[in-house]
């Protein structure tokens, strides 16, 4: 259980897994940060997972880029293994995509505050081997490291680094542990005044990268129709399914950011946020878009706003034996964070099972439109599974 694996899972779905990376300029956005000069405008860089038929015996693609995790280890003081930039994965560089379907039906995925754009390359993979293209985006300066397809690398900020350390200091974990310690469910009206203190009164800093995050998303998401028209010199010409809308996930900060560009993009046709915060323009609004999130306790008691308030189908997956940390590639590549707790003691291939069965279910149902689809059918233990603001079943 505690040793790193040198290879990450093979993906579940059918398909053969690309990956390609591409970057694009907005131009409205030239300076989003009072330390940047000269830029002509925000450059975002993706990388995406797509679904093929051959590997094309090629070697597999390498996991992220050594300064990302680098930078990301510093950070967690090591923790977050800069060794993870040695993982051997089961995705292939620039391949053919899939000839199968006509076109596939596209998924962004946000990462966390100062994580990376490979962070979850399990899910991602396991998606676009269900065959969905997984879009997931890197965010300059708050990313732990971005490399664009020329070469060039912005490292994180320092100055955004400090002041995020300013904010979310001793007394921010000291709550966040007497939370935890107490490990009861609290009411909604407990949950909702922990929400206003945690993510407006005291700690609503991270709303401004929020908006930022969902900016980038909308921005790419936009950018897709010269994508798709070929206007933009890709693989990707005629094979996006643009007219079914997308699904959104995210991991801590980037699910956040999911539930904040279905709010405000109806493009977006539904969301999961996995173990994220609630920070965002959304946290006391009806997003009118379906919506699940999944993780632990802590987000239970701390992120049911959207839960309670949401019109539309909304669901909450409270998984026994995790912490933050599981809900990335973490669990399969850092020995230490395993031992010291970061990850929870749940088996990691029950885990990563777990989670893909609940995205490609969720998204079945709400971006597929299969509306058969029923998520109360999937039952794993040390699960609470709740809908809309009904009792657990």
């Amino acid at each position: 259980m505690f040793g790193n694996l040198k290879v990450l899972p093979k993906p579940l779905g059918n398909y053969v897994v690309g990956i390609t990376h591409m970057d694009f300029i907005d131009y409205s956005r030239p300076q989003v940060f009072s330390f940047e000069t000269g830029s002509p405008g925000r450059k975002i860089p993706v990388t995406i997972f797509y679904p093929a038929d051959s590997s094309e015996h090629k070697r597999s693609a390498p996991y992220s880029f050594p300064e990302a995790l680098i930078e990301i280890s510093r950070m967690t003081f090591g923790l977050w293994s800069k060794k993870m930039a040695s993982l051997k994965t089961q995705v292939y560089q620039d391949i053919a995509i899939s000839s199968q379907k006509k076109d596939f039906p596209i998924i962004f995925f946000n990462q966390g505050y100062f994580s990376y754009e490979m962070q979850s390359t399990v899910l991602c993979s396991d998606l676009a081997s269900l065959g969905y293209i997984v879009i997931s985006i890197g965010h300059p300066y708050e990313s732990s490291a971005v490399k664009y397809t020329d070469g060039s690398i912005i490292k994180v900020s320092r100055e955004i680094e400090r002041q995020f350390n300013s904010i979310f200091n001793k007394e921010y974990i000291r709550q966040v542990m007497k939370i935890k310690r107490d490990n009861s469910s609290f009411s909604d009206e407990k949950a909702m005044e922990v929400a206003k203190s945690f993510y407006v009164d005291n700690y609503g800093k991270l709303t401004e990268s929020v908006r930022i995050w969902a900016d980038d998303t909308m921005f790419v998401a936009n950018e897709l129709e010269n994508v798709n028209n070929g206007n933009k010199d890709t693989r990707f010409k005629n094979r996006l399914q643009l007219n079914r809308g997308f699904g959104i996930t995210g991991a801590s900060l980037g699910g956040a950011v999911a539930a904040q560009v279905c709010f405000l993009d109806q493009r977006f046709h539904c969301g999961i946020n996995m173990d994220g915060g609630t920070w965002g323009d959304y946290l006391f609004e009806n997003i009118q878009t379906p919506f699940m999130t999944i993780g632990t306790m802590f987000l239970w008691n701390t992120g049911r706003s959207t839960f309670l308030l949401n019109s539309e189908d909304t669901f909450i997956v409270v998984v026994d034996k995790t912490e933050h940390w599981a809900y990335t590639d973490v669990i399969f590549g850092s020995r230490h964070a395993v031992l010291l707790g970061r990850v929870g003691v749940r088996d990691k291939f029950e885990f990563r099972k777990l989670l893909t069965d609940y995205h490609a279910t969720f998204f079945n149902k709400y971006l597929m439109g299969n509306c058969d689809t029923d998520l109360s059918t999937l039952k794993y233990k040390g699960i609470k599974f709740y809908q809309n603001n009904r009792a657990p079943q």
